[in-house]
């Protein structure tokens, strides 16, 4: 079974009113986690739980439409064996 492994990223909409900024945080908190270094939010999603990352997947880019929210996901590169990292 093929299995993916994904980095979603998501930058907060700050051009919000309050109370929609802190209801985009409150949807965000449970799914992702916050880097206050980089200022956004992310999570790793891997194909062992395809189920749980379809239904985060599906509740962030509902944020998105909701609330403006910026949200990435990329691909997270593989390592064949050897060590060697897999080219894009």
């Amino acid at each position: 079974m093929d299995t993916f492994n994904v980095l979603v990223t998501a930058f907060s909409n700050r051009d919000l009113k309050k109370e929609e900024f802190e209801n985009q945080v409150a949807a965000l908190r449970p799914l992702m986690t916050w880097n206050p270094s980089t200022t956004a939010w992310h999570v790793q999603l891997r194909g062992e739980r395809p189920e749980h990352a379809g239904n985060a997947l599906t509740a962030l880019f509902e944020v998105a439409r909701m609330y403006g929210t910026t949200v990435t996901v990329r691909l997270v590169p593989t390592e064949p064996a050897g060590g060697a990292v897999a080219a894009d």
